[in-house]
């Protein structure tokens, strides 16, 4: 039996249409025309456009190859959640996860290169609920080992500036470097502090009003981690 999915949802104060919303969004974030989307989910170019504008419902098949197209859910896609990485393994309400993209490796002590990693790592929905844009950064290094593991996965919130004074953030110094620490706001500058068993590694102070100063960027806050499945204790 074909399964239809409502194209709109009734939110209380009318009908809004989500999932026409975010066609329309994820269609034009990939440069695609209505033509190209029909032809590759394998439905007329009228087909699609009503889809797009709201006038049919869609099949739940087709949801589905949407959905494998933008690589989200089709929860997604029917603005029944805001985040818009896969859901993996729904087995039960409290233990969904969704793929969160994993990127570059970042230094927990000497800032190296930021190198991008194409994979993807489960992270709980409850936490994405609540961080939608997060993504994660592997950690090494044993300069913040007392709260992240060395080659633990760290969830970082994207954020322009530091939010919450002296708790860890994700930065990128001198515009290609990236590390994690506590960073303290100064009046003119920030404070990288560690948070180490070791303790040779010390707090770096970047005072702008110093000469040539290397310039630290907020790359977001860190909310969370996570392990590999192949982590050894």
């Amino acid at each position: 039996m074909l399964v239809i999915y409502p194209a709109h949802t009734n939110t209380g104060g009318g009908f809004v249409n989500y999932s026409t919303r975010r066609l329309k969004e994820l269609r034009e974030e990939l440069g695609l025309s209505q033509q190209a989307v029909a032809d590759k989910i394998g439905v007329s170019d009228t087909a699609y456009q009503n889809y797009e504008y709201g006038k049919r419902d869609i099949p739940g098949n087709v949801l589905e190859s949407l959905a494998d197209l933008y690589g989200t859910s089709t929860d997604y896609l029917l603005g029944l959640v805001n985040y818009r990485n896969k859901r993996v393994s729904p087995s039960s309400e409290d233990s969904l996860f969704v793929d969160v993209p994993l990127y570059g490796s970042i230094a927990a002590g000497k800032p190296i290169e930021m190198i991008e990693v194409e994979e993807t790592h489960p992270v709980p929905v409850k936490i994405m609920e609540n961080h939608p844009k997060a993504f994660l950064l592997e950690v090494k290094g044993q300069s913040m080992n007392r709260v992240l593991p060395d080659g633990c996965y760290a969830l970082i919130d994207p954020c322009e500036e530091v939010e919450r004074d002296n708790q860890p953030h994700a930065v990128c110094v001198n515009g290609y470097d990236a590390t994690i620490k506590r960073v303290h706001k100064l009046d003119n500058g920030f404070e990288l502090v560690p948070d180490s068993t070791d303790p040779t590694f010390k707090p770096k102070i970047y005072d702008y009003g110093e000469p040539d100063t290397e310039t630290v960027t907020v790359i977001g806050r860190v909310v969370y981690y996570v392990l590999p499945f192949d982590w050894g204790f």
